[in-house]
């Protein structure tokens, strides 16, 4: 570690404002004491994934002293097996990985003969018996490991440990940094660049940049190449990973950050050397982008394999290093709102407060009390309407706090959720219709319910997910009267930007490609003052079934005696019918429906070009022991239909469904909208070219 470095850790350890941090690193020491776990020859971990309750997909915990004895929190289930005990395995070296680190940074700071032999004791004993680890793991589309399932995880705990060596290394005898690197840390490069991933994905930023730290600490080129240059390499993939504006290719801010970790502690070692990567412009650009699609209530959106709570607090640790590197206020601004520093900003509702207690925090932290200029700020930023070709998102936002992201973006290989065009939709803090990402791997809703395009809010065709390809902005233009966006996917071919620079397993390939030939999507959605119009329009090249999915987060109401649901039996898409509970299907000719929200209420005005069928269900929510409202509209086309909906949101409790939606089709390719409300009227004309959309307001 850099001396500048050290230097600032403690520094910050003896600041009143780094108090919770260092309390955080002392209590992270005192639990890693109650570690009882005896580092021995021969050892096997399984997939950490398996340790989760299938029944509500909590992860489950354990205790040191009764280390195969799993327990699920939310339903009390006690579990058992050896998957589970394998699985127990790896979480205990990877809790012992986390120790060696903390336990090293916390040396530094304060001194003491029993820290520096907690470390330097597992260290040396990995050293001893890490050649008897033997190579297996049948995790799917991943590589094996030897202490762990997968080389992934091999490389989350030999990065703790390089960190933790690289803290205490000054303080070994010359036979003891030998033995460690003799036994452990040169072998362990050995076999991950064995395993290096051959495609551009966060695993394989992962495996290099700990060959990479390896190579470094060992002081030995070819492995620091091996980990850096060539096809797949370390440059290799933020060369060809990082999408213009910043965000890494697999699609949402979890998996952006899972990749930015380890750069990040590879960061750490080459910092102060000839490899510091500092100034890299894909470094800050990684930092730049999440601060884009934070939504109002701190969160950020979860998308593809995206899991929930992820909000600001969650990546503050990394913005105290974008800060000290870069020294920009809107970093400032979000450790501020983060943490609470600074007056609340009215446009940032219900945010989760988090603690200043990171390890980074004592690494980078810096002084951010500083008065931010509203350019720079977090609530600022979150009012923006944003449109992000690289990335293939565009955030609407109104004053009314309406915010709606669509998702046009390029396919994301094995975490993408194959749902171009695909809505999600909060006003203010309240989820109105939004992508629920995932749960965990190993909890069956996973692949049986949520990687499929019909858990989205997007189109379908026969029911079957959309093939890869990547979506289209074509145009977004800012109004007086409002926002619109116009954006567009087709399968007239089959290529993708990152075709060739990743592996999609035949297992990992649902899709129908057949069924989607020829076919085209275009979206337009437009926000008002009140309102959001959503238009979809579906062109196929020959008769197919259209699914158009809506997913709300509320409940649907009965809105009038006229309408009549009844209890159907019907296919919905090609997914297994058990994830449709109380699946029924409309009798009526109704076109407005009434949702109740967590908070408020939501109307819903359809219309469609050709005869439909409505159906709605109870689908998974995530966690998937929740539910949402699914609405499922279908239609039987020989060429082209157009779908249209109204949502209007109303935070009160008044009268329901005050609004009308009008839809007259003009021509084929022109459509005259008037939504009505209370005592106004607003009216478009929509031209839906061929060359692309235009759209007028007439009143």
């Amino acid at each position: 570690m850099d001396s500048r470095r050290v230097e600032r850790l403690q520094q910050n350890a003896g600041s009143t404002d780094f108090q919770e941090a260092m309390a955080q690193l002392r209590q992270d020491a005192d639990e890693a004491a109650k570690i009882t776990f005896a580092i021995r020859a021969h050892e096997q971990g399984e997939w950490t994934h398996y340790y989760y309750c299938n029944e509500d997909g909590t992860r489950l915990t354990f205790q040191w002293h009764e280390p195969f004895l799993h327990r699920c929190s939310t339903c009390g289930k006690r579990c058992e097996g050896v998957v589970l005990d394998g699985a127990w395995t790896s979480l205990a070296h990877n809790a012992i990985g986390r120790a060696v680190y903390h336990i090293a940074l916390f040396y530094a700071v304060e001194p003491d003969a029993a820290r520096l032999q907690f470390v330097k004791s597992y260290l040396m004993a990995y050293a001893d018996h890490y050649n008897s680890y033997a190579i297996h793991g049948d995790i799917p589309y991943n590589g094996p490991g030897k202490l762990f399932a997968q080389t992934l995880d091999e490389s989350h705990w030999i990065m703790d440990l390089a960190l933790g060596f690289d803290v205490i290394k000054a303080h070994l005898t010359p036979d003891e940094v030998a033995h460690i690197r003799t036994g452990l840390l040169e072998p362990c490069a050995h076999f991950l660049i064995a395993h290096k991933e051959q495609q551009i994905h966060n695993h394989s930023v992962l495996i290099t940049s700990a060959i990479a730290s390896l190579g470094l600490l060992l002081n030995d080129r070819s492995i620091l190449d091996a980990g850096l240059l060539g096809e797949y390499g370390l440059h290799d993939q933020l060369e060809r990973g990082i999408f213009e504006d910043g965000l890494w290719y697999e699609g949402n801010v979890q998996y952006h950050f899972y990749a930015f970790q380890s750069l990040l502690h590879y960061a750490l070692i080459a910092e102060g050397t000839s490899y510091d990567i500092w100034r890299l412009p894909a470094l800050k650009a990684m930092f730049d982008f999440p601060l884009q699609v934070v939504l109002p209530n701190g969160m950020m959106p979860t998308l593809n394999d995206a899991g929930l709570g992820h909000q600001i607090g969650t990546y503050a640790p990394y913005y105290e290093i974008a800060f000290a590197i870069y020294g920009e206020a809107r970093y400032a601004s979000l450790l501020q709102t983060a943490y609470g520093i600074a007056e609340a900003d009215p446009r940032l509702i219900d945010v989760q407060r988090s603690k200043r207690d990171s390890v980074y925090a004592l690494m980078y932290g810096q002084d951010v009390s500083m008065p931010i200029a509203e350019v720079d700020s977090l609530g600022e930023e979150v009012q923006r309407t944003r449109m992000m070709p690289g990335s293939g998102l565009t955030k609407l936002v109104n004053k009314a706090g309406w915010h709606v992201i669509v998702k046009h973006s390029r396919f994301g290989g094995e975490h993408d959720h194959m749902d171009r065009l695909g809505l999600s939709v909060m006003h203010s803090n309240v989820p109105l219709l939004i992508d629920p990402g995932t749960t965990a791997y190993g909890v069956p809703a996973h692949y049986g319910w949520f990687k499929h395009t019909y858990a989205h809010n997007t189109v379908s065709i026969d029911g079957a997910d959309q093939p890869p390809r990547d979506g289209q902005c074509i145009q977004m233009h800012e109004e007086l009267w409002g926002v619109w966006l116009e954006t567009a996917v087709d399968w007239l071919g089959e290529d993708y930007m990152m075709k060739d620079r990743i592996i999609l397993p035949a297992e990992l390939n649902p899709w129908d490609s057949d069924v989607y030939r020829g076919a085209q999507i275009r979206r337009i959605n437009l926000l008002g003052e009140d309102h959001l119009l959503d238009i979809v329009e579906v062109t196929v090249a020959v008769p197919r079934v259209i699914h158009w999915t809506n997913h709300f987060s509320g409940k649907l109401l009965s809105n009038n005696e006229d309408s009549q649901w009844v209890a159907s039996e019907d296919q919905l898409s090609r997914l297994d019918q058990q994830w449709f509970k109380e699946k029924k299907k409309l009798e009526q000719d109704v076109t407005a429906f009434d949702y109740q929200m967590n908070e408020g209420r939501l109307e819903q005005h359809v219309w469609c070009s050709l005869p439909t069928k409505i159906y709605t269900a109870l689908t998974p929510d995530n966690p998937p022991s929740g539910q949402r409202t699914s609405f499922i509209t279908t239609a039987s086309v020989e060429k082209h239909v157009i779908f249209v909906q109204a949502l209007h949101y109303d935070a009160s409790k008044g009268e329901r469904l005050q609004g009308r939606l009008e839809v007259v089709e003009l021509t084929k390719d022109i459509l005259q909208i008037s939504w009505n409300h209370a005592e106004s009227q607003t009216t478009y004309a929509i031209k839906l070219l061929d060359e692309g959309v235009y759209i007028e307001k007439l009143r």
